[in-house]
């Protein structure tokens, strides 16, 4: 199966999918993108196609893929921010498993062979070691997993009707200068720039450890995926990580490092999330061996990049 030359690329228009566009654009590969752009970011200037519009509207999907027609599909599109997942349970699930059979279904009729589905290391059990894609088990602990748990049900189930090719890809936590939810890092960088000397930070959990990967890096990987041509393996699984974690106050500090800043941290109840786990930390050996893809950045790179980005970064 040679590489796509046109990819439809859901939700291209969000912090990872506009990189994706960019980074097939560089490749050479024709890209439409599909985007309700509720993430506040523009749509990419290199995709070749660009509409506006919600994956829960079947008829717009179905229509977008007769019109342009796509070899592979990269199917990005959802809802990730964890608060809303949590205090709006029933749209989360409408966007992200109505919307993704929306998807799978008009790729099924469009005859699509090749489709990756962006999923989440937030899909493992709660474990202490290092999470494996083949041996770890799955526990869906809050309902942006839960849906990402039945989406990668979706993709085996499309698989075993169409005979396509299906890869998910468990994406651990991306960082970006450009990052639209209200995640941590942007939080933390809010605090930091209230121009005082030392500034006082409120958080919430302090020793959650998490596995943090540049948007660029997390690009790279998702296309790797999506170019990969072992025929006789229908349905596979592949973490896209960096195999190193980092603790919340870890974080916090090296932020301030970067900034030139003081810190005095404060633990602030309200801001503790009810479900937390401690530990996140995924195992990007099989990626490396079978895709040939790993991250390009450090930790301490991607946090520069993302704390002070360059304005040379692969995104546009």
């Amino acid at each position: 199966m040679k590489d796509p030359a046109k990819v439809l690329v859901t939700g291209g228009a969000g912090m990872i999918g506009r990189r994706v566009v960019a980074q097939l654009h560089d490749l050479g590969v024709e890209t439409a993108v599909l985007d309700n752009l509720t993430s506040g970011l523009p749509m990419p200037q290199t995709a070749s196609l660009a509409i506006a519009g919600d994956i829960r509207n079947a008829e717009l999907v179905d229509k977008t893929f007769r019109d342009f027609r796509p070899e592979a599909i990269l199917h990005l599109a959802a809802v990730h921010h964890i608060p809303t997942c949590e205090t709006q349970r029933a749209y989360c699930l409408d966007v992200n498993v109505t919307g993704t059979e929306n998807v799978l279904w008009a790729a099924e009729n469009a005859g699509i062979r090749r489709l990756t589905l962006a999923s989440s290391g937030a899909v493992y059990a709660w474990e202490n070691t290092m999470l494996n894609e083949d041996s770890t088990p799955l526990w869906a602990c809050d309902n942006y997993a839960l849906a990402k748990t039945c989406n990668e049900s979706q993709l085996r189930f499309w698989t075993q009707r169409t005979g396509g090719m299906g890869r998910v890809a468990r994406i651990f936590n991306t960082i970006a200068d450009d990052d639209p939810n209200a995640h941590l890092i942007p939080d933390i960088s809010a605090q930091l720039r209230d121009g005082k000397a030392n500034a006082e930070i409120r958080l919430g959990n302090l020793a959650s450890k998490r596995d943090y990967i540049h948007a660029d890096d997390a690009a790279a990987g998702l296309i790797a995926l999506l170019r990969d041509t072992r025929l006789t393996t229908p349905y596979d699984v592949f973490n896209i990580c960096t195999g190193h974690e980092t603790s919340v106050e870890e974080l916090v500090r090296e932020i301030a490092s970067v900034l030139g800043r003081g810190i005095h941290i404060v633990t602030d109840p309200a801001r503790r999330r009810k479900i937390d786990r401690p530990n996140q930390l995924g195992n990007p050996g099989k990626a490396r061996l079978l895709l040939n893809w790993t991250a390009g950045m450090s930790f301490g790179e991607a946090l520069s990049m993302t704390i002070s980005p360059s304005g040379n970064d692969k995104r546009r």
